[in-house]
């Protein structure tokens, strides 16, 4: 089975995609826990998601969908006052009018899409990436 990239990287712009490309492997590299570097698998399964997720958050903003988010209760509100019912209706109509707006755009792409689209933007960055490393020598003390 061949899947076809250029519908889900038209998606975001190819200035975005590079950027997530970078910043998701930087960020992996520092948090990776496997010692000397990250996994490729895991690498390539976030910079996928990460695509996804900017996509679906373009398309909110372009569409005008709130998304709800989850608040925080403290210990002075209950949950049976007057107002945490008003805010659990309001809660539940903001996540039915996102519900009835979404469409295609909303399904979750599958493991093996995500896969492919973190790929072929690390492959990309490897073919254009240019790593300057310079250290200072311990036996003539300039910089190499």
């Amino acid at each position: 089975m061949t899947t076809r990239l250029g519908p889900f990287l038209s998606l975001v712009s190819p200035d975005k995609l590079s950027l997530i490309a970078i910043l998701e492997l930087m960020r992996l590299q520092g948090s990776g826990g496997v010692s000397e570097g990250m996994k490729t698998a895991r690498a390539l399964l976030t910079i996928g998601k990460a695509v996804e997720s900017e996509h679906k958050a373009e398309m909110c903003r372009r569409n005008n969908i709130t998304v709800p988010a989850g608040t925080s209760r403290t210990s002075e509100s209950g949950y049976f006052t007057k107002s945490s019912y008003k805010d659990l209706h309001a809660r539940r109509v903001a996540a039915r009018k996102y519900m009835e707006d979404s469409e295609e755009w909303t399904a979750a792409w599958t493991q093996l899409l995500r896969v492919k689209v973190g790929s072929f933007l690390v492959d990309a960055l490897m073919d254009v990436a240019i790593v300057v490393r310079s250290t200072v020598s311990k036996q003539t003390g300039e910089v190499v």
